[in-house]
This record gives structure tokens, C-alpha cells and sequence, in this order.
């Protein structure tokens, strides 16, 4: 109770974020600041999600900063998530925080931040590891608060206490703290709000209608506020309390405004009669908190998420080999999972342009800001036939053949993207387009040559490619491969190359079970998986921890690894084939950058594994 009834006065102009109560260097938890704004209409500003977005977002984050000095809400509250984190660097943690709090040391209003996951969440992986939790703590401020603002209170939870341990919880602690601070909040007689990071009613482990919102409706609560999924969405009034998803302001996003993406701010207007109003705002517009509505994300999910509405099948013959034709085929494998018709279309990606919104006056730039050209050829020298539109109905299916044909290559080439765009009418009649992207597999064959210690100078180098595409995945090219026969065949070599500015080991202190690391290395990491006579095999190493393992009972591979210049390293794998020369081998590269997320890239697809022969000799 003395944490809850601590309170801070604190002027309009004070300096931003606020200065909470402190014991030594840390902010008291569960605090609540008291603040002094005139009589007048009264309004609180929400930034969005900032995180995934790399340094390209940060000009939205600037130009956010610009029209809140020029609107001059009264206060202004974070949804959480405004640093990268996930990081087990505590420098780099600290220069993300720094970056975030020089952007907004310009606001000319109170800011109140709220924690979210990427800002307390490590990249140790160690269950309830609380690092920077306690960081944040000395950092920003506290992870949960009231503030009784002058025409409002707000009460900000934390909603990852859990530290990603086994899920998102809110604990009977916090939940009685919560009351303590509702029945306080009822007393003041202003309007509520609550504000979170993660959505905690949309998770049903948490039970939030049943142990929470009843005492929110006993208190009179306004509006109840999160951010956490990148996509705006209106959930609609219960029990007179509206709750709400807020968007990004600088954070990653890869689809269309009116698929609930957009860069924006956000406003709650207390009005003198005691009404509550939210409403958005992107660059020169604003938008009602019903811009996209649940029903309409759900629909948007359902077409986007994996296994989700498309699917390629087959294989495209390998340009670079001498006997394959210079033409071929795919078929997209379309389902519609809608209540409402779908028209697709299809073609080559090329270079990114904005995303026009239909009956609103604004483009979106998310398909130029996302875009990473060391993962999409955009220049392919393949040629496709584009399709579309093509109708297909509520709950049907349909295929349809993508033609491709190209030049002679003289070496492996990129798989070619294809951006597929499915557009439905939403609830309010607009067309919605969702957008999609697919690469074909090659039908590669590794003719494996004659050498020794050394890849020989026939050697090809074949490049492991970004498969899908991924906010983590790092602006580096991609890695290559050789492979080889040694000791006259009897041990197959295989040599990673891999560009990378940040080599990464794995968590000492929370290594995983050796079948998670097979498929999610904490550390930076090479595969290789392999079919003979005796079945599949495959063999991981992560070559700056170090460590390997392999699946097949009595087979040791020996692992060796360098550095490359400029920035980069190798890893030679030698595995003794045992049983006889390999008919198929996919071989993968991890790149983890003492991050919580570890992107793959691969040479090909897993159900289209390059085939394996072995070169004459000369």
C-alpha cells in the first residue's frame, strides 16, 4: 500500500518521461503520479509499437515527436515496446534505450512509457530471467503505475511478467494491486483508462473476463488500450468499456493500412461532459477506432497465416544446368478459408511502390520500408506470365499454372519472389488487398567433385537463401555452400561461407535440449541434412559456443571454423559416409546475433532437397 499511494506532482511541462520516485537508482514498482494539467478539454496521446522496425522507422518516431509538440495533447502514454531489446548485450540495450529517449527528450508534454516485451525480455532464453526487467526499472520508470492526471487516470500494467516463461500470465499480485488502484480511481470520479502492452483479454490462459473485467465494469472504466500485434483493431464496447489495439509508429509492418498496418498515432479525447472518444491519426488524416474492426483482421489472418490461403507446388529446373530447358512451370494452389469471394493475381516482384488506401486520402510506404534486397531479387533475370485477377469463391479452391522462362545461367541463380495479392471486400465495402509472397524451388543438383583439404576449383558455390520473409531477418547477403568428396569418397565436405557483422554463441546459462537446438539454435549455427540408404540424418553445429551434435547413433563429424574478411566466418563440416554417397542434402544456415529470434536461411526448400551426384573424375 505504500508503493500505491506514493505520489509525484508534476507540471505540463515537466521532462519527459517524468521523474518517478526512486530508491537508489531503481523507480518504486507500483507507484502512482498525481498530475497538474489547467481546466480544459482533455486529451492523452498513445505511441505505438516502435520495435522491428530497424532504424528505418525512426523517422516516423521523429515525425511523431513533431506533431505532438504541434497538437499539444496533455499527456502522453506508450503502448511498451519501444526499443529493439531481446538482445543478452546489456550495452546494446542501453544504446537502443538511449537512442529511443533522445528522439523524445524533444516532446514538450508529459510521457509516461509502459513496458513491453521487447524492452524487459532478454535473449538469454532463461526462464523468469529478469535482467532487464530490473534495467528498465532504472531506465524508464516502473513496470506498472497509476497516474491521476488532472482530467483522467490511467493505470499501466505489465503484461509479460512472466519474462516469455511459459506464456503470458497476470498474476494474482498484480491483479489485486489493479483493484486497489480501480477503487482509488473510482473515488477521483474522472474518466479510466488502462493501458498494457500485450492485449491480455485476447489471451484466454489469463481469464480476463472473468477475473478481470468484472471489476473494471465496477469501477467505471472508459477504455482499455494495448498495442502488441502491429495491427490496429476496434474490439468493440462491452459493458460500456471499449477495448482497443493500436498499430505501430516506427515498428515493422508488411501489409496494407486497411489490413490494420499502418505508422500512426493515437488520441483519447475526455470531453467536458465526460465522454471518452479515441481516435487515430496518421501523417495529415485522422481515423475512427473502427478504421479496421475485428472481423475484418480475423479475415486478413486467415489469408496471411501459414499453412494459410496459398501454397506452390513443384519444382523449376535449374537455369544453370546445361541439359535442363530454359522454360517451366509451378502451380499456385489457392483456398479460400473466407465467407466472401477473393480475386488473385500474380506476378514478379519488383521494386517496392506505395500502397494507395482506398477512400482514405494517404499511402502507405510499409512495402518500401520492408523491403530487403539481400533476400528478394528484385532484378531476377527469370521472366513470369502474370495472372489474374482470378475469382475464387467463399470456401473454394482453385490452381492455377505460373509459366516462367529464362536465360542460360552459368552458375546457381536466386529462385525469383512472387508477389500474390488477394483482395476482398471487407465489412464496410472496401477492397482490402492482402498482399503475399512465395519463391518457387529449383530442382538443384550438387555434383559433388574430387578433393582433399580444400574445396578444388571446380567446386560450385551455391547460395542458401531466405525462403520467407522475416522482420529479424538480418540486411546481409546471403551465405554459400560447397560441398565435396574427400579420402576417395568417403567423406562428404561441406564448407558455409557465411556474411554476417556479429558472430553470436549460445546462451551459456540456458542452453535448450539438444532436439530444440536441432531445429532453434541460440546461437549462430550451420545444418546439414542428408538421405542415403540408412534413412535421414542431419548434423548441427554452432561453431562460437562450440557445440555439435548429430541425429544418427555412431556417426561423429568434424567441425572446423575461421574467420572471413571483411565481416563474416566459415564453418567446414566432414561427415564419413558410412553408407555410401547421399541421394538428397539440404543444408541450412542460423543466424541468431544474440538475439531472441534465429533467422534461417537455406538451400532449398524441405520438401524439395537438392539432389546429390558425384562429378567424373578428369
Amino acid at each position: 500500500m505504500r508503493r500505491l499511494i506514493a505520489c509525484l506532482a508534476l507540471l505540463p511541462l515537466a521532462a519527459t518521461p517524468p521523474s518517478f520516485l526512486r530508491e537508489g537508482d531503481a523507480a518504486i514498482d507500483e507507484q502512482v503520479t498525481t498530475v497538474s494539467t489547467p481546466q480544459r478539454p482533455f486529451c492523452i496521446a498513445i505511441l505505438p509499437d516502435r520495435t522491428t522496425g530497424r532504424d528505418w522507422g525512426l523517422p516516423y518516431l521523429r515525425a511523431a515527436v513533431d506533431d505532438l509538440n504541434r497538437i499539444q495533447p496533455d499527456a502522453v502514454f506508450t503502448v511498451g515496446d519501444m526499443i529493439q531489446g531481446y538482445t543478452r548485450n546489456p550495452a546494446e540495450w542501453d544504446r537502443q534505450a538511449n537512442q529511443w529517449k533522445e528522439i523524445v527528450a524533444g516532446l514538450r508534454v508529459p510521457l509516461f512509457p509502459v513496458a513491453g516485451n521487447h524492452d524487459v525480455i532478454g535473449g538469454s532464453r532463461k526462464p523468469g530471467d529478469d535482467t532487464f526487467g530490473q534495467r528498465y526499472l532504472r531506465t524508464f520508470g516502473p513496470l506498472r503505475y497509476m497516474a491521476e492526471l488532472e482530467g483522467a487516470t490511467v493505470i499501466a500494467l505489465f503484461s509479460d511478467e512472466a519474462y516469455g516463461d511459459g506464456g503470458v500470465k497476470l498474476g494474482d499480485g498484480q491483479l489485486g494491486w489493479l483493484k486497489a488502484c480501480l477503487e482509488r480511481a473510482k473515488g477521483r470520479g474522472k474518466p479510466i483508462m488502462v493501458v498494457m502492452h500485450r492485449p491480455l483479454w485476447r489471451t484466454g490462459g489469463v481469464k480476463w473476463f472473468d477475473r478481470v473485467h468484472p471489476a473494471l465494469v465496477e469501477a467505471g472504466v472508459d477504455l482499455v488500450l494495448a498495442g502488441h500485434f502491429h495491427s490496429m483493431q476496434d474490439d468493440g464496447v462491452r459493458d460500456g468499456i471499449r477495448y482497443a489495439i493500436v498499430g505501430t509508429c516506427g515498428g515493422s509492418i508488411d501489409q496494407h493500412p486497411l489490413a490494420g498496418q499502418l505508422q500512426h498515432l493515437s488520441f483519447v479525447q475526455m470531453q467536458p461532459d465526460g465522454s471518452v472518444e479515441l481516435f487515430h491519426q496518421p501523417a495529415g488524416l485522422t481515423l475512427p477506432p473502427d478504421f479496421v474492426v475485428r472481423e475484418d483482421q480475423d479475415r486478413v489472418f486467415s489469408l496471411r497465416e501459414k499453412p494459410g490461403s496459398v501454397r506452390l507446388q513443384g519444382c523449376l529446373p535449374d537455369p544453370s544446368d546445361p541439359s535442363a530447358p530454359l522454360q517451366g512451370s509451378v502451380t499456385l494452389e489457392l483456398k479460400n478459408p473466407l465467407d466472401r469471394p477473393i480475386e488473385v493475381s500474380a506476378a514478379l516482384y519488383t521494386e517496392p511502390r506505395p500502397w494507395p488506401v482506398e477512400g482514405h486520402l494517404f499511402v502507405s510506404r510499409t512495402g518500401i520500408d520492408a523491403f530487403n534486397p539481400h533476400t528478394v531479387d528484385a532484378d531476377t533475370a527469370y521472366r513470369m506470365e502474370p495472372i489474374g485477377p482470378v475469382r475464387v469463391p467463399a470456401g473454394g479452391q482453385a490452381s492455377v499454372p505460373l509459366r516462367f522462362s529464362w536465360p542460360r545461367a552459368s552458375g546457381p541463380v536466386a529462385p525469383p519472389t512472387i508477389q500474390v495479392r488477394e483482395l476482398f471486400g471487407d465489412s464496410r465495402n472496401r477492397q482490402v488487398p492482402v498482399h503475399l509472397w512465395e519463391r518457387p524451388a529449383i530442382e538443384r543438383t550438387l555434383r559433388l567433385p574430387a578433393g582433399g583439404e580444400q574445396p578444388p576449383a571446380s567446386c560450385t558455390a551455391w547460395p542458401i537463401h531466405a525462403w520467407d520473409p522475416s522482420p529479424y531477418d538480418t540486411l546481409e547477403p546471403d551465405p554459400t555452400l560447397r560441398a565435396w568428396l574427400a579420402d576417395g569418397g568417403r567423406t562428404l565436405c561441406a564448407r558455409f561461407e557465411v556474411p554476417d557483422a556479429q558472430q553470436a554463441s549460445a546462451a551459456p546459462d540456458a542452453p535448450p535440449a539438444k532436439d530444440r537446438r536441432l531445429r532453434d539454435p541460440s546461437g549462430d549455427a550451420v545444418l546439414l541434412r542428408w538421405s542415403d540408404a540408412k534413412g535421414e540424418a542431419t548434423v548441427v553445429a554452432e561453431p562460437f559456443t562450440p557445440w555439435s551434435a548429430c541425429t544418427r547413433d555412431g556417426l561423429a563429424a568434424q567441425v572446423t571454423s575461421g574467420a572471413l574478411q571483411p565481416t563474416g566466418w566459415w564453418t567446414e563440416v566432414r561427415i564419413p559416409l558410412l553408407e555410401g554417397l547421399p541421394t538428397a542434402l539440404n543444408a541450412g544456415v542460423a543466424d541468431n546475433d544474440q538475439t531472441y529470434h534465429t533467422q534461417w536461411r537455406w538451400l532449398a526448400p524441405t520438401d524439395h532437397p537438392a539432389r546429390i551426384a558425384a562429378s567424373p573424375q578428369p
